[in-house]
């Protein structure tokens, strides 16, 4: 009786631990949620920064050569991150590391990605070779072209768009990258946000029309040096 009244108190202790650590992960995540766009681009290369710093200690002023940043909006980044160690002599690199792969927790697992359109800029994408050795994973195209389907060669299958919702939903597909022609874009956006894509990249000229829950990143050569003349 008493191994029994001590195996419960045991596992409710376990258990306990356990719910306190999820509670205290949950409460980080929305946290995370709330940190400005601009903030989680730059924390986004200074986690790839970081994966080929070999010093042990990095400090903002340093951040700010490698980088271009100025040390006031590093440290303001940094700060994001709940840190609970000074920067007098600059970051523990290990554990900044530590907080960044929190902050992209979920890039752990494999991420599941298609891209819609395989026009030249699609077919360009067919080259995964830069998500060499990323969590994120392209294992399907499509295009409305069947013939583009058959022909192309690629290392992951390539569907017509008519198959989009079957073959997305039972690959488990999260995030699309979207290259097609301007009257394709909003139909085949809406199609996608219905088969439950989390987010889409946008390599197409146009301003699409998204519920606020499934972020969109517009890539666009011409927006691009606009901003930097504008700058």
């Amino acid at each position: 009786m008493l191994k029994l009244i001590f195996f419960i108190i045991s596992s409710k202790n376990i258990y306990s631990n356990i719910y306190k650590k999820c509670i205290k992960l949950i409460k980080y995540f929305k946290k995370m949620k709330d940190i400005p766009l601009p903030t989680k681009r730059r924390l986004v290369l200074l986690e790839r920064l970081l994966s080929g710093y070999k010093e042990k200690n990095i400090t903002s002023q340093k951040i700010q050569e490698l980088t271009g940043w100025t040390s006031a909006v590093v440290r303001r980044d940094i700060s994001a991150l709940k840190l609970n160690c000074g920067a007098t002599n600059g970051y523990k690199v290990e554990e900044l590391k530590s907080h960044l792969e929190k902050m992209f927790g979920e890039k752990k697992e494999s991420l599941r990605c298609c891209i819609v359109g395989l026009g030249r800029m699609g077919q360009a994408l067919l080259d995964t070779s830069e998500l060499y050795d990323s969590p994120f994973k392209i294992v399907a195209g499509f295009d409305s072209s069947v013939n583009k389907t058959e022909v192309l060669s690629s290392s992951f299958p390539l569907h017509p768009t008519t198959l989009m919702k079957k073959i997305i939903r039972e690959e488990e597909i999260s995030y699309a990258i979207l290259t097609v022609d301007s009257d394709e874009a909003q139909p085949l956006t809406d199609l996608l946000i219905d088969c439950g894509i989390k987010g889409i990249v946008n390599y197409t000229p146009c301003v699409l029309k998204v519920p606020s829950e499934v972020p969109i990143e517009n890539v666009s050569l011409l927006t691009a040096l606009e901003t930097l003349a504008i700058n």
